[in-house]
């Protein structure tokens, strides 16, 4: 556990999945967490669970590629909890696709969602954590902008592109105080993914395995939320001062293994 008495938290596509996940974890540890959800209806439930685990939140709908909704909703946290200390920029979507057919307007909204709204985050609340002295920031992005995992062309460029602009901001940034990371988890069991995403749900259908069982390729199955939740606070905490532009795996071995099958085979 950390101890982040005092600090405000954003946690985008913090009502579900992944970011409730860290949302959790950052209230447990006793930041008042903003989370920043575009689906309304997800919010109460996910306010509920960090209340009756004793922590504060704080539900904004905000839809993160969205420039005007976004400067809204970081003058609504700062009014009602104050500065942001603690950024974590997890809101993301996927398109599972080959890449010769992805549309034009597929590809737009992956990198309008993925990398845009990273940017118009950190570059409205990096500012004030410069003013301070103080701050850090979590990027998602995922293996599959470093590895080859299945046919999503758009998303891992848009999820690069967040390796990139988090590395070089970090660099930017870290001589005011402001240290900048990103994780990049693997296949992670999360609620959403395993009932929206078919490539994930037919990992185990039918095979009689449970989902976090090792498997020829996953060697520790597939990850839990907790896993990403517990690794994005360990960097918004003290405890990794030292640590800057860092892009940190979590992928259970899945980004470890490389194909040396025969073509055809």
């Amino acid at each position: 556990m950390y101890d982040f008495s005092g600090r405000v938290a954003v946690v985008t596509g913090g009502a579900s999945g992944l970011g409730l996940a860290i949302s959790t974890r950052l209230a447990a540890d006793g930041a008042a967490v903003a989370i920043f959800d575009r689906d309304r209806d997800s919010l109460p439930a996910a306010v509920a669970r960090i209340e009756e685990a004793g922590g504060k939140a704080l539900p904004v709908t905000v839809d993160v590629s969205s420039r005007e909704q976004v400067d809204e909703a970081v003058t609504e946290v700062e009014k009602t909890l104050g500065t942001v200390g603690i950024l974590v920029n997890n809101a993301g979507i996927t398109v599972i696709k080959p890449y010769v057919d992805h549309t034009d307007e597929e590809v737009d909204r992956l990198i309008d969602v993925n990398l845009r709204g990273t940017h118009f985050l950190m570059s409205r609340i990096i500012p004030s954590m410069i003013d301070a002295g103080f701050g850090a920031v979590v990027n998602i992005s995922s293996v599959a902008a470093l590895h080859y995992a299945v046919p999503h062309a758009g998303y891992a460029a848009s999820k690069a592109g967040v390796i990139a602009l988090g590395r070089d901001v970090a660099f930017e940034v870290a001589r005011h105080g402001v240290r900048v990371n990103t994780i990049a988890p693997g296949l992670i069991a999360v609620e959403r993914s395993a009932t929206k995403v078919p490539y994930l749900a037919s990992q185990t259908a039918g095979s009689g395995r449970p989902l976090h069982a090792p498997s020829s390729t996953r060697p520790l199955g597939h990850g839990r939320p907790e896993d990403v939740a517990d690794l994005a606070a360990f960097l918004a905490s003290d405890q990794a001062r030292f640590i800057i532009g860092a892009t940190i795996p979590i992928a259970g071995g899945t980004d470890l293994q490389v194909s040396m099958a025969f073509p055809g085979e």
